[in-house]
Parts: structure tokens; sequence; C-alpha cells
């Protein structure tokens, strides 16, 4: 069996473009953006997410036949004819190839109202809000709330939860209703945590996932602590059942004294597919360097709809928890941070999917590729490395 390897980290947008943009956008009565291609119509579905009013497409010629787009129609007009319109604004989202044809035609005429948006925008903005495929789409499964190390600025409050692990039976079925959804075929399943290996129900867990989704890339997210305890458990050989339903182990390395080379020796020995996070190996564990991501939160929900395609969440990694289907690991485990702090962050019922109130996996894709309410907590500008690893205060400073 090949593996797929379908799971990569998209590039975002830059943040400080799409502020620009729309201080531009805010400047005019009418709106066009020129181009009706894909990546156009995509840019089409962000303005409409963000609440932008977007009055058609331009082109520099008038096509034989209107386009027939999987988003949705609009008209298009022929640059002359916009420019002439009072109050309107165009974003030119053609490819940079295409600007000796255009720029020239705004400066002969006068024209000064047009955004450039740079080649990589035009990309990373399209790739962010497209539906994805069936075998592009990526699941996290947290068995274990709880961890047995406590990290700050974790962004699943496992230095929070109290125990806490993942009801079997529930997942047993709702696993069952994913395959049914997806024809027993995606890209991805994460099985982490907190820590993942404290679960003793793992080996059922992996082999519930397997038997609806035998060619899936399925990996353990762990912090390894408990890796080698693994193969003498009496729930049976951790390690003899990832090499034989073919599941990977990615192992982050934190700077405490545990023994990684004596995982990647075990996980040769059994023939299982074994990944450091880091490649950082250092003689002496205590001067490993690991730099923590703080995501900050606006717990007044006042971050604006437009900087939702920043995050590094957004359409990637969605959560299966009790049933439903939640675009993130915050949003999912949100009630953590409000028992742990006294505080409100609401969750709407369009901030997730019900599994069983779906007819396909194209709904999922739909949601995925959407703006969610939950999406206004999250402060994405000031999202980023924080400082060197270090144990949770469990104070709200690590989280605002």
């Amino acid at each position: 069996m090949n593996r797929k390897h379908l799971h990569v980290i998209n590039e975002l947008p830059h943040i400080y473009e799409l502020e620009d943009m729309m201080e531009f956008c805010g400047k005019y009565q009418k709106l066009y953006i020129y181009g009706y291609a894909f990546q156009q119509e995509m840019l089409l579905k962000y303005f409409d997410m963000c609440g932008i009013r977007i009055d058609g497409y331009v082109a520099t010629w008038a096509p034989k036949e209107i386009p027939c787009f999987c988003y949705r129609e609009m008209p298009i007009k022929l640059m002359e004819d916009v420019i002439q319109e009072e109050g309107a604004g165009i974003i030119v989202a053609l490819s940079d190839r295409y600007f000796n044809g255009i720029i020239p035609k705004f400066r002969e005429k006068g024209f000064q109202d047009y955004f450039i948006m740079s080649e990589f925008n035009k990309r990373a903005i399209a790739n962010q809000v497209r539906p994805r495929e069936r075998e592009e789409m990526a699941f996290e499964v947290s068995l274990a709330d709880h961890c047995n190390m406590s990290c700050q600025m974790c962004d699943h409050y496992s230095q929070l939860s109290e125990p806490h692990f993942l009801d079997f039976e529930q997942f047993e079925k709702d696993i069952q209703r994913l395959g049914e959804l997806y024809d027993h075929d995606l890209g991805y399943i994460a099985l982490l945590g907190g820590e993942p290996l404290l679960n003793h129900d793992i080996i059922r867990i992996i082999k519930a996932v397997r038997r609806e989704f035998p060619d899936c890339e399925l990996i353990i997210l762990t912090n390894g602590t408990l890796l080698l305890k693994w193969e003498d458990m009496p729930e049976g050989n951790l390690w003899q059942v990832c090499r034989e339903y073919n599941v990977h182990i990615t192992v982050t390395i934190y700077p405490i004294h545990l023994d990684y080379e004596a995982l990647e020796r075990k996980a040769a020995e059994y023939g299982v597919s074994l990944k450091m996070s880091s490649d950082i190996h250092a003689a002496d564990p205590t001067k490993i360097v690991k730099i923590s991501d703080k995501h900050t939160l606006d717990l007044g929900k006042g971050v604006d709809k437009f900087y939702c395609v920043n995050c590094l969440y957004y359409n990637k990694f969605n959560v299966l928890k009790d049933g439903r289907i939640y675009m993130c690991p915050i949003a999912a485990h949100s009630d953590i941070f409000n028992q742990s702090f006294h505080q409100s962050l609401e969750l709407l019922e369009e901030d997730s999917i019900d599994i069983y109130k779906i007819d396909s996996w194209e709904d999922i894709a739909a949601f995925s590729s959407n703006y969610v309410p939950f999406c206004s907590y999250c402060d994405l500008k000031h999202w980023g490395h924080a400082s060197q690893w270090k144990p949770s205060t469990k104070q709200i400073n690590e989280y605002v």
C-alpha cells in the first residue's frame, strides 16, 4: 500500500496586503475583480465571506460565452465601460504576465482606482477558500484531552484539562458514519491529544479507523514519553500494531530527558515509520531549543472576517468530536478554556457540523472552506513565535 502524503500546510496570504485590500474596498461604491477564471471566482467567494459586495468581473475583451462557474455567476464587463463608472474600483487579480496589457490602458485613461494583488496572494487566497477534494481532507481526533506534560500556550488546552478520554463507543459510531460519507476514502487522520498514548483504547481506535479507511494516511502525534512502554502493555504491543496497520508515528521533540535515539532504534526494529517533528538532536537534551507559538485570542470577539484565511488551521485541520466536525481544535476544545478561566467563548450551531445531519462529504468540504463565527475570537495578526518552550503557568495571559 502506498502512503499518500497528501497532508501539507499551505502557505498563508500576506496579512498586511489583506488589510490594504480591505481599506481599498471601503473607498468605493462599486467594486470589480479583473479576471474571471478560477482564482478570481475564489476571490469572489472570499469577498462574499467578508461581507464585501462585488459588482462584477472586468475583462479586456468580451468573452464569446459566459463561463459556467462552480461558485456563482457574475456579470462580466469591459474595462473601458467600468472605468467610466462613477465610484468604481478595480481589484487586479489577473496574473502578473497580463499587466502589460492592463496597466498602460489604465494610465492612458487617467484611471487610478485600482488595487494590484501580489501573485502570491492571488494563489494563496484561492487555495485557502477552495473546497478540498475528498483525498485531500484531514481530520484530528483527540484521544485524551489531558497530557502528561504541561506546555505553555498549548492550543488544545491540554495542560488545563481535567483527565478526559475519548468515548470509544461514540467514536466507533462516528468513524463508521465518516466512512459512509467518504465512501471509505480520504487523505489523513491524526490521533493526538493531549497525549494520545494515555488512552489505553488506542489500539482499538486504530483498528476502528482502519476498518473504515484502509488506505488513508494514519498518524499518531505524540510527545513520545510513553512509546517504549507500549511495547509491552496489557492491551497489546502498539509498535506491532502500527506496523501491521500501517500507522506512522510523529514525535514532537521537547527539551526533556528522553532518549529520542532509542525511539528511532525501536521504530527501525519494528519497521515502523517514525518522524521527529524537529530534526534537532543534542547530546545534552536540556540544550534543545524549542519555540512555542502563541495563538492570541480576542475575548471580545472583535476580529474582522477577512483575517480568517491567514489561519494555519483554516480549511486544513478539521476536528472530529462527539458526532460533529469543528473547524479547528481551538473551537473544539474551547470548553476547557472557558472552565479554566471562567470565560464564555461562544460556540454557535454554525461553528460545527453534525455528521448525522448531512448527506455527503461535500457538505464537510463546503463547511471547512467557509468562515465560521468562532473565527472572530482569533487575533491572527498577533499569532506567532512567542518564546522558548517552558512549562505552562496556567494563566490566561498565555492566550490573550
